[in-house]
C-alpha cells in the first residue's frame, strides 16, 4: 500500500444519494444514527418511506440481505452515484430552550483512515467492543459507509469553509423531529474541491460523534488488506465524515446530567464548598457564574440543592480537570467505590440532556439526586485530544446529530 503523510487527507467521493424524484421528500428517508433510534422511533422511520435509511442501519432483514436492499434501490433510480467527486455542503439552523438560535457548517469529504496513534485522526472516548463487532458486520455485508463519522478540525479564521463556498442555494431541505432544518448542496466545482483538500491538509480531525463507526472502518480496511488489493489508495482506505471546524459559532457541546438512584449525606463536603441554590434556575445561573478555570457542579437532592466547586489540582492532565472526571474521581468512587460505568451497569446511574427533568426526578422522588453538569467548552475538548487523552462516557453531547442519508460512500473496488 502506498504510504500516507501524517497530515489529514481529505477528498471528495462518488457520493451515492437519494434522487427525490423518485424516492420521495429528503425528510422522509433520512434518520438519525443507529444508536441513539429508540423502537419506537424506528417503527416511525420505517413507516414514513420504503426507502428510508433507517432500513439500512436498522434493517429488519438479514445484514446479508441489506446490500441486494441497495441493489435495489440503484436499480429502481431511488438512489444514484455521482458521476464525478463531489463533497457536500451541510448547514444545520436549531432553537436551544433558551429561545437562541444558532447556525452549524459542515462539509462531508472522505478522509483517509489513520490509527490513532498517528495524531492525524483523535479520539476524545474510548469505545466497547460489542458495538464495532455488530457494524463491521454490517459493513461486509453492504461495502458501504451508511452514516457519517461527525469530526471537528482547528480552524479559527473559517478558511476551510470559505474554500468549500460557504452556504450556497440547497437541493434538498428538511426539517426534523427536534425542528431543526437542514440544508444541503454538491460541492462539484473542480477548484473548490482542491481548495478544501489543501486547506485541511495541515490540520488535524478530531472526532465528536461515531468513534465506532470509525474504528469499524479502520478494522474493515485492514481485512480488505489482509485479502490483498491493488497498491494505490482504495475507497476502503477512506471514511466518510461531516466537517465541523472547532470553532465554528454554530458548534455547541450541550451537558449530560446524572441521575442517581442512591445518594449518601455527606458525600460532597469534604472535597468540596458548596452554595445552596433555591431552585434549578437560581442553580443554573450559579453554575454558570462558577470560575471556568475550576470543577463545579449542580447537586441536586431531596433536601437540597447547591452548586460544588472545588480548586483545580495542581499539575493535573487536561481530562483530570474536567467537571465529569472530577464527579467521578472525588464523588462516586470514594463513595460508591464504582465510576460511572460499574454504576450504570448497575442501574444506580442513569442520564438525561434535560435539566428539568433531572430535577423533577430528584424532587418528585423517583431519584435519590441529580449531579447538573455545564456545558464543556471547546478549547477543553480540543485540550484533552491533544494531550493525548480520552474522556469518561458521556462527557460531550453534539446537537444536532448528523443525519443518516444525506450522503453514503460505497467502498467497492469501483
Amino acid at each position: 500500500m502506498v504510504a500516507s503523510a501524517a497530515v489529514a487527507e481529505v477528498h471528495p467521493f462518488r457520493a451515492l444519494q437519494y434522487d427525490q424524484s423518485v424516492a420521495g421528500p429528503l425528510g422522509e428517508l433520512v434518520s438519525p444514527p443507529y444508536d441513539v433510534i429508540t423502537p419506537e422511533q424506528r417503527e416511525g422511520y420505517l413507516a414514513a418511506s420504503d426507502h428510508n435509511a433507517v432500513r439500512l442501519i436498522l434493517p429488519q432483514v438479514a445484514y446479508e440481505e441489506v446490500s441486494q436492499l441497495i441493489a435495489d434501490w440503484k436499480a429502481a433510480g431511488a438512489i444514484a452515484q455521482a458521476a464525478e467527486p463531489i463533497m457536500v455542503g451541510w448547514t444545520q439552523t436549531f432553537r436551544l430552550n433558551d429561545g437562541s438560535e444558532h447556525t452549524r457548517n459542515t462539509i462531508v469529504a472522505t478522509v483517509g483512515l489513520e490509527p490513532y496513534e498517528r495524531r492525524v485522526v483523535r479520539p476524545h472516548e474510548r469505545t466497547h467492543a460489542g458495538p464495532k463487532e455488530d457494524r463491521l458486520r454490517l459493513t461486509r455485508a453492504v461495502q458501504t459507509n451508511l452514516s457519517p463519522v461527525f469530526s471537528l478540525y482547528p480552524d479559527e479564521v473559517g478558511e476551510v469553509w470559505e474554500a468549500a463556498g460557504g452556504a450556497q442555494q440547497p437541493l434538498g431541505e428538511l426539517t426534523d423531529v427536534d425542528g431543526t432544518v437542514h440544508r444541503v448542496w454538491p460541492v462539484d466545482d473542480p477548484a473548490a474541491l482542491r481548495a478544501v483538500t489543501e486547506a485541511m491538509a495541515d490540520r488535524w480531525v478530531l472526532i465528536a460523534d461515531g468513534h465506532h463507526r470509525y474504528e469499524t472502518a479502520l478494522a474493515y480496511r485492514q481485512e480488505r488488506r489482509a485479502n490483498g488489493g491493488p497498491d494505490r489508495p482504495m475507497p476502503y482506505d477512506r471514511v466518510m465524515m461531516g466537517l465541523t471546524s472547532l470553532h465554528d459559532p454554530g458548534l455547541l457541546i450541550l451537558p449530560t446530567h446524572r441521575v442517581l438512584g442512591e445518594w449518601r449525606p455527606g458525600l460532597a463536603e469534604s472535597a468540596f464548598t458548596t452554595t445552596p441554590a433555591e431552585n434549578l434556575g437560581d442553580l443554573l445561573r450559579l453554575l454558570e457564574a462558577a470560575p471556568p478555570d475550576q470543577p463545579a457542579l449542580g447537586l441536586v437532592t431531596a433536601e437540597n440543592a447547591g452548586v460544588l466547586c472545588c480548586p483545580a489540582a495542581p499539575g493535573t492532565s487536561p481530562a483530570e480537570q474536567l467537571d465529569v472526571r472530577v464527579l467521578e474521581r472525588d464523588l462516586l468512587v470514594p463513595g460508591f467505590a464504582a465510576d460511572q460505568a460499574k454504576l450504570a451497569h448497575d442501574g444506580l446511574l442513569t442520564y438525561t440532556k434535560d435539566a428539568q427533568d433531572a430535577w423533577y426526578r430528584v424532587r418528585s422522588g423517583g431519584a435519590a439526586a441529580a449531579v447538573i453538569i455545564r456545558s464543556m467548552p471547546k478549547n477543553a475538548v480540543a485540550a484533552v485530544a491533544e494531550a493525548g487523552e480520552t474522556m469518561p462516557q458521556k462527557s460531550t453531547y453534539f446537537f444536532p446529530k448528523l443525519l443518516t442519508g444525506i450522503a453514503f460512500h460505497a467502498l467497492g473496488d469501483g
